[in-house]
């Protein structure tokens, strides 16, 4: 009788330990994806909260230089910074041009506005530009040279 009592012991013993070892793997994956989730929320949060809008008049936009105006709608400052912006004409990416900000700060606030200058020539007629802010907001205008 007293050895069944102490195997049954060993075996309990032995469970608790195997169960603490797992409990201790499974709260090291919870941390993990907890973190992880905090991160992308905070990404989430930050798309939200930028928006912006191409204040162009359509029928007035210049050609070479192509000067654009963007104002920024949204809730947060946006660095005047051009690999926070992406500019596309008519589908292709243009890598010749230049950020600044109206007010000459190196952020736009909210309601701020910034000129975007691209060194292109583009054919007479209809035209589509594109500009994304960090990757995933975005605004689009149809314009005619």
């Amino acid at each position: 009788m007293a050895s069944t009592s102490i195997s049954t012991m060993i075996f309990f013993v032995a469970a608790l330990i195997v169960s603490s070892m797992v409990a201790g793997v499974l709260l090291g994956s919870v941390q993990e994806t907890s973190n992880a989730f905090s991160q992308r929320s905070r990404a989430l949060v930050d798309t939200i909260r930028d928006d912006i809008t191409i204040i162009n008049d359509p029928d007035s936009v210049s050609n070479n230089p192509v000067l654009i105006y963007l104002k920024n709608t949204g809730d947060s400052s946006i660095p005047v910074d051009k690999k926070i912006f992406d500019v596309f004409i008519d589908g292709v990416y243009q890598s010749n041009y230049s950020v600044v900000s109206i007010s000459g700060d190196d952020e736009l606030l909210p309601s701020d506005v910034a000129k975007i200058t691209i060194n292109t020539t583009l054919s007479s007629g209809s035209h589509t530009i594109r500009i994304y802010v960090r990757g995933y907001e975005w605004d689009e205008m149809k314009f005619r040279i």
